[in-house]
């Protein structure tokens, strides 16, 4: 557990972060306790404006969706580099995935046991992604595709049930 507040507490000092610090406030309206992610806003005059409001109206819980989505994302880039020899690439988009591991388990709420355990896995991943990494090993990067999948079809899952005991049923994610 303490590994967790120390990660938490020196994350971003010794590393450059793609994503701003985020909030650790709880999700409104009796969201999943899990964990939240609210990050700043960001003003890049690069970015979609459609993509910009929509990261800036999301809740939480769609943010948090957004996180696996992207790193998915980053991870299937990668790969696609690695097959291309394009080495660069492939050390940024991995890169990338890491720093989304790493903000999810700096927003993690870890006073639970399935909030460490969550911890321990977002760990894993990020290990196997610097293997990936260093090694080239697509086995690696398969594997931390594999547990972010489904990590990110389980949190689906969460939102649609949290949305129909709320709302009713109709919810989809």
């Amino acid at each position: 557990m303490k590994q967790a507040e120390n990660y938490k507490k020196n994350a971003g000092k010794t590393a450059k972060q793609t994503f701003p610090a985020a909030s650790s406030a709880p999700s409104q309206g009796g969201g999943t306790s899990i964990g939240s992610i609210k990050p700043q806003a960001q003003t890049q005059t690069s970015a979609n404006p459609y993509q910009q409001k929509a990261m800036e109206t999301a809740s939480s819980g769609e943010l948090t969706l957004l996180l696996y989505n992207g790193c998915i994302k980053f991870i299937d880039k990668a790969e696609k580099a690695m097959d291309e020899k394009q080495i660069a690439d492939k050390n940024n988009f991995i890169k990338r995935a890491q720093d989304i591991i790493r903000e999810l388990m700096i927003t993690l709420k870890t006073d639970s046991e399935v909030g460490q355990n969550m911890y321990s896995l977002y760990d894993f991943i990020h290990s196997r992604l610097v293997d990936a990494n260093i090694r080239n090993d697509k086995e690696a990067l398969h594997e931390a595709r594999q547990f972010v999948v489904e990590f990110r079809d389980n949190w689906k899952e969460l939102m649609k049930l949290d949305r129909q005991q709320r709302f009713g049923e109709g919810g989809q994610a």
